[in-house]
């Protein structure tokens, strides 16, 4: 999935290492060292964005593994992408929505 070049230029202003890929009919943007909200164990991470529907969710945001130390979520997602484990929490955002805000509402649900 290609996506409009002020879309991903926003993006990168609060994600700038990032990467796209699509494996098994979905599209990804690998988020690397995102710096996650205080308190969350680890601090930062690398994150897999999935800005299309999938598992019933407008997106998904994965973890490389189950963030802690923040607000407890319903960690209910659970996949094999790109060769790595990845983990999501229970988080719906509305369709629609420009990469940078889709990321802002998972992040935010961490907080």
């Amino acid at each position: 999935m290609t996506y409009d070049m002020d879309q991903i230029v926003e993006l990168k202003r609060i994600a700038p290492n990032l990467s796209q890929a699509e494996e098994g009919g979905f599209s990804y943007i690998r988020i690397a060292g995102y710096s996650l909200p205080e308190g969350c164990m680890p601090a930062t991470c690398d994150l897999l964005l999935c800005p299309q529907p999938r598992d019933n969710y407008q997106s998904r945001l994965f973890f490389p593994s189950q963030i802690t130390g923040c607000v407890a979520r319903n960690w209910n997602g659970n996949i094999r992408v790109l060769g790595e484990n990845w983990f999501a929490f229970s988080w719906a955002t509305k369709p629609n929505l420009r990469l940078a805000e889709m990321l802002l509402v998972h992040i935010n649900g961490l907080r």
